[in-house]
């Protein structure tokens, strides 16, 4: 919906790509929310806030951090992407943690893609950069962990003990970036957020659009990236999202 609204993020379009693509394939692994949202939108409810109609206060879960790569990839300014976060996570999550995660995944993704591929990131620097910009408590907790932790280099446990693996944001963000940090290289990154257990493919997931949008493709074994399902359209949407960027670089944001 990027491309579609030539770079700006239109909730209700978003929303209802999600509703053609999961009536498409239905059985792609959804969570219990998203379905549920989606099956009430087509009653004529909504169009937005219904997940405060099973998750008091709304949804905090992972989803909206999970699916936020492209957004945290195509806009720089910090206040700008903050809104289009809130835009792309307003379909499925209305609760702040959960779109303060998926802001803090972004922006993530924001800093990776700017970082140098020949060099490590200073993850003092980069934590600080979070810091600066996040709110809530829970989140500023967890992140002075990372950066704790990545002074001791504990087991797995350790880490899931301080930063948790669960579908809440709280509970796998952090995680996913200490993953990153740990590491800085996308495999290596991804092994060991599969190794904490708990909700593995989401945390994989978000530790390797970090990780991928700092070292690149080139980090990604061709063997793997031969299996991947629908590569040439991804890569495709990629170049897509890459041109309109460069043809708006003007916009506020971008």
């Amino acid at each position: 919906t990027i491309i579609r609204d030539n770079g700006i993020i239109n909730p209700l379009h978003l929303l209802q790509r999600f509703i053609e693509v999961y009536e498409r394939e239905p059985w792609r692994g959804y969570g219990p929310g998203p379905p549920r949202i989606f099956r009430m939108v087509k009653r004529g409810s909504g169009p937005f806030g219904l997940d405060r109609e099973f998750y008091p206060g709304g949804s905090y879960g992972n989803g909206a951090a999970m699916r936020i790569t492209p957004v945290g990839l195509f806009y720089d300014d910090p206040k700008f992407l903050k809104e289009m976060v809130k835009r792309a996570s307003k379909p499925t999550h209305s609760h702040p943690l959960g779109i303060e995660g998926a802001f803090i995944q972004a922006r993530s993704i924001s800093i990776a893609v700017k970082s140098s591929r020949l060099k490590d990131v200073d993850p003092e620097d980069f934590i600080e950069i979070l810091m600066a910009e996040v709110s809530a408590e829970i989140y500023r907790e967890k992140l002075g962990k990372v950066l704790k932790l990545l002074r001791t280099e504990p087991d797995a446990a350790e880490v899931v003990k301080e930063l948790g693996n669960g579908v809440e944001s709280f509970n796998s963000v952090p995680t996913a970036i200490y993953s990153y940090l740990r590491f800085q290289d996308p495999m290596e990154s991804i092994r060991f957020a599969v190794s904490l257990g708990g909700d593995r493919d989401t945390i994989a997931c978000m530790t390797g659009a970090i990780a991928g949008a700092h070292r690149g493709a080139s980090k990604i074994p061709v063997n793997l990236l031969n299996k991947l399902e629908n590569a040439d359209f991804i890569e495709e949407l990629a170049e897509r999202l890459y041109e309109l960027k460069t043809e708006i670089k003007h916009f506020k944001g971008v």
